[in-house]
């Protein structure tokens, strides 16, 4: 099977003498498993909370959407050996974005200080909303 997936972007701006428009605006995906979306909407506290992908055998592309109308929300990684988050984009009220996650998503890396007897703890999808809670759609598919 292929191009089952259709992903269509289209970024204009026009500010001052700025005219851009983003090229090209669309591309087709394979997908293997018709799996998602998951996990769905999320209420996310100012303290954070990790996007459960458990019911996914490997998440592809993923679309999330902040659904509060005045708040902006963080996403990125979160290393539970130090409880350190490494934000890597955030959405502002209202806004959405798709991107793939990688295949890599929860694996180690790096040295850890996990013993070897219970394995390493695994890096997981972060989200943190800024100023109050947020809910954020989210919704990730198999590849």
């Amino acid at each position: 099977m292929s191009n089952e997936i259709s992903v269509t972007t289209d970024l204009r701006i026009t500010v001052d003498n700025l005219q851009y428009a983003s090229l090209p605006q669309s591309y087709n995906a394979d997908i293997s498993v018709g799996r998602g979306p998951s996990p769905g909407v999320l209420t996310v506290p100012t303290t954070g909370i990790d996007a459960d992908f458990s019911i996914l055998t490997q998440p592809g592309l993923c679309r999330l959407m902040n659904l509060d109308a005045t708040n902006y929300v963080e996403y990125g990684i979160e290393d539970p050996e130090t409880g350190k988050f490494y934000p890597v984009g955030e959405l502002l009220a209202g806004e959405f974005t798709v991107l793939r996650l990688s295949r890599n998503l929860g694996e180690e890396q790096g040295v850890g200080s996990s013993s070897a007897t219970t394995g390493p703890t695994t890096n997981t999808f972060h989200l943190r909303a800024d100023t109050a809670t947020c809910d954020v759609l989210v919704e990730a598919f198999d590849t």
